[in-house]
């Protein structure tokens, strides 16, 4: 799907499915921002690829959860290359504990650190984004959000509850930023990416035994998806979750 001429910020694009996000949109012939918050050598070496592949690339350095930071990174994206039309919300917060967390040892900071990042910054860069789309009368934003916010899950109640709040807001702003601007969510189901390493085989096994595929999604296969909802071809759809899992949760 051409992308040619377009801009996209994607938010944690330093590495895994930020990563593959951001080289699909390359690709697919976008200029793409490659946000971080502390992996600069990676974010550098994304930047490298996207160039590679015959798109421009900008590396920003940016919180998503302080605005005045995400204000800053959309302005630079929007000078350095004239204008902002696609947004992908990918930044989270992931720590292996507090996924395993029982309710009762969920602290207020452990709830501030994910809602913080998943929530608050997907409104934050998006809130940003949306002035500069609604002025250009074109925009798509994409949040990633992941199939516990559909059908729950018995762990990472934190994550589950802000990936819940991320297709709230993505339904919000379809209605806010109707008509020029496009806002769809994609909620993942088991991706391969750092957070396997945290399981040992017999829990692998037991992932990809609830999917209907019997394996791992890949980084670049939710990338193309990304591509379409950043695209022409998703034009009439807004508001809605497209789910990327393997068939775990149709059942």
């Amino acid at each position: 799907m051409n992308l040619k001429g377009k801009v996209a910020i994607v938010t944690g694009s330093s590495r895994g499915i930020g990563k593959a996000i951001a080289l699909e949109l390359a690709r697919g012939g976008a200029d793409v921002v490659i946000n971080y918050s502390k992996s600069a050598d990676e974010a550098e070496k994304v930047a490298q690829e996207v160039k590679a592949s015959g798109s421009r690339a900008l590396v920003v350095k940016a919180d998503v959860s302080n605005r005045e930071e995400v204000v800053e990174m959309v302005n630079r994206a929007q000078k350095e290359f004239g204008a902002v039309h696609i947004l992908v919300n990918n930044a989270g917060y992931s720590s292996r504990d507090l996924w395993f967390m029982k309710l009762e040892d969920i602290t207020e900071k452990m709830w501030s650190d994910v809602m913080n990042v998943d929530l608050k910054g997907a409104f934050l860069c998006s809130q940003a984004a949306a002035k500069v789309m609604q002025g250009q009368k074109e925009g798509k934003i994409i949040n990633i959000s992941s199939t516990p916010a559909v059908a729950g899950d018995p762990y990472g109640m934190v994550y589950t509850v802000a990936k819940s709040g991320i297709l709230g807001l993505t339904k919000a702003l379809a209605w806010s930023l109707a008509p020029h601007v496009q806002v769809n969510a994609v909620a993942l189901g088991s991706i391969r990416t750092g957070w396997v390493e945290w399981l040992n085989e017999e829990e692998r096994r037991s992932f990809t035994e609830e999917m209907a595929l019997k394996r791992f999604g890949r980084p670049e296969e939710v990338g193309r998806v990304v591509v379409f909802l950043a695209s022409n071809a998703s034009d009439f759809m807004t508001g809605q979750t497209v789910i990327v899992d393997g068939g775990a949760v149709m059942r």
